[in-house]
């Protein structure tokens, strides 16, 4: 079984322990929904897309995806439902819910087809094979940085988000756009405070901002 497919495989069975007794079905395309299997299984899940993230170093080199998941919502029990994935997924850090600001409208309806929903964004590493070298000389000297994902809005004097900000936190080498409302996402080192160059059409600066309770808030003043 393959990496992305077994992060899979583990979200559903957290989404299943939450919801039991009610049945989970997990929609793979091949089997359109009709209104007997949702009545049989009141929460649907299917999978939007793949994304690559970047490339980092833990226990070797990885690459970082981040899989999209819909998680819908049927029936008379769908409120109970909801409560219970939410709720599940609150204790698991795994596991990141798209909150409503970070859903532009259009993207909500195409991806809950029907009843209540949310998405949720699951992060899956892979292993790299490295080519290797030629000799070395002399001893090799590295280090290595546990990364873990940053998120949090970028909001002006007023506290009103700032949209299509370049930002990127200095201990990454990837770097992000904050979306309509000035939310963003960006993978960084384990280290509490840190370091980010902020761009706001055309102008950039070096903002400081401590990360241990998120979301984290910059101001660009």
């Amino acid at each position: 079984m393959g990496v992305v497919r077994s992060s899979l495989t583990d979200l559903l069975g957290v989404l299943s322990d939450a919801v039991a007794p009610d049945r989970l079905r997990f929609d793979d395309g091949s089997d359109p929904a009709t209104p007997e299997s949702t009545a049989d299984a009141p929460v649907t899940v299917h999978t939007l897309a793949v994304n690559r993230v970047g490339r980092s170093r833990r226990e070797g080199p990885l690459l970082d995806l981040e899989l999209k998941v819909a998680v819908e919502c049927h029936g008379p029990t769908q409120l109970d439902n909801m409560e219970k994935l939410l709720v599940a997924l609150e204790h698991n850090s795994r596991y990141t819910v798209v909150s409503g600001s970070d859903v532009q409208p259009d993207d909500y309806a195409s991806a809950i087809r029907g009843g209540l929903g949310f998405l949720v964004r699951v992060p899956v590493a892979l292993s790299l094979e490295e080519p290797s070298g030629p000799l070395v000389t002399e001893p090799l000297v590295a280090s290595t940085a546990i990364a873990r994902r940053i998120h949090g809005r970028l909001v002006d004097v007023h506290n009103k988000g700032i949209p299509d900000a370049y930002i990127r936190a200095h201990s990454s080498a990837t770097a992000v756009v904050s979306d309509p409302t000035g939310h963003f996402e960006v993978l960084a080192s384990a280290d509490e405070l840190q370091h980010f160059v902020v761009a706001v059409r055309g102008s950039e600066r070096e903002v400081s901002a401590d990360t241990s309770s998120l979301p984290v808030i910059i101001r660009w003043e």
